[in-house]
This record gives C-alpha cells, sequence and structure tokens, in this order.
C-alpha cells in the first residue's frame, strides 16, 4: 500500500543505530538514519509516520506564523521590566519552595524562555515579559524547582505540583 505524503524530507545519514525524524521549526521533515538502511525502507517508516508528520508540520507553521515581531523600543521596555519583574518573583517562590539560586540573568532568547544551569544560575528571556502573568510564574516555578531536581523526572513535577497545583493549565497560556 503506497501513502501519498505531501511533504518533502531530507535525510541525514550517519553512525546512528535508529531511524528518527525531525520536523524543524520552519515545518522541514528531516530523517536521520542509519548509514546501511535502504530508501525502501525509509520510505516505508515515513509513511507508517505520515499522520503524525503532518500534523507537526501544520503545528509548525502555525507557531512561526504567530511568532510577534518586537520593535527596539519595545525589546528595551521587555528587558527593563524582566529586570524588575522577575528578581522578585524568583525572590518570592524561592523563598517558598526552600530553593536557592546561585544568579539570575535576562536574555533574548526567543525559544526557550527560562532554563537553570547545572550550578543552579537561572536564565529567563525578556520576551516572557510578553505573556500572562500566570504563565510567568509557572517558568519562574518551573526554574526554581530544576535546582532541586536537574531533570524532569516525576519527583520534579511533584516538586512543581505541591507550590502550583495548577501548572498543567498555566503551562499552556
Amino acid at each position: 500500500m503506497n501513502i501519498k505524503m505531501d511533504f518533502e524530507y531530507e535525510i541525514i545519514r550517519s553512525d546512528r543505530k535508529t531511524l528518527a525524524i525531525q520536523v524543524d521549526s520552519s515545518g522541514n521533515v528531516i530523517v536521520r538514519s542509519p548509514k546501511n538502511v535502504s530508501q525502501k525502507r525509509i520510505v516505508k517508516f515515513l509513511e507508517d509516520k505520515s499522520e503524525w508528520i503532518e500534523k507537526t508540520i501544520i503545528s509548525q507553521k502555525e507557531k512561526s506564523a504567530n511568532i510577534r515581531h518586537f520593535t527596539d523600543a519595545e525589546i528595551k521596555n521587555m528587558r527593563k521590566r524582566a529586570k524588575e519583574v522577575l528578581p522578585v518573583k524568583v525572590a518570592y517562590f524561592a523563598e517558598i519552595m526552600g530553593v536557592k539560586p546561585k544568579s539570575i540573568k535576562i536574555n533574548s532568547a526567543k525559544k526557550r524562555y527560562g532554563s537553570c544551569s547545572s550550578v543552579n544560575n537561572l536564565n529567563f528571556s525578556l520576551y516572557l515579559m510578553d505573556k500572562d502573568e500566570r504563565f510567568i510564574d509557572y517558568v519562574v516555578v518551573h526554574e526554581l524547582a530544576h535546582i532541586k531536581h536537574h531533570n524532569h523526572s516525576r519527583q520534579f513535577y511533584d516538586f512543581v505540583y505541591e507550590f502550583m497545583p495548577d501548572y498543567k493549565e498555566r503551562s499552556k497560556l
């Protein structure tokens, strides 16, 4: 049975052991393949995953279309606001959660709103200031939780839940 695939794809062969599919932020499909896998096997793999691939392409294109572009003045204002707001939120939630970050930095990352380094330095994107207040609080709690659990394990999410029982809803805002 041949399934019509309405997408193009690029194959990258390497010394890996398994086939994998990646849909990048522009909706391009990349197949990562072991060197010895046949074209026929790759096509079959793509056909088997075609429904997921097509949904993911649509999702990525919608996300790209919804990216808001900011003026230099808006970016400057968001950075200023982030420097005022985030340290206060971090201090408040860190006290409640019983954790202590080493430092807090504001950056201009567009795809990641927050991160926690292995030595507990917190980084937040200035673009977080364009989000709902409840989402901002969620990101702060999420990153602070990484001070106690440097992973996304069940214990990590249980810890987040302890301080923010509605974190799942907030994460989607």
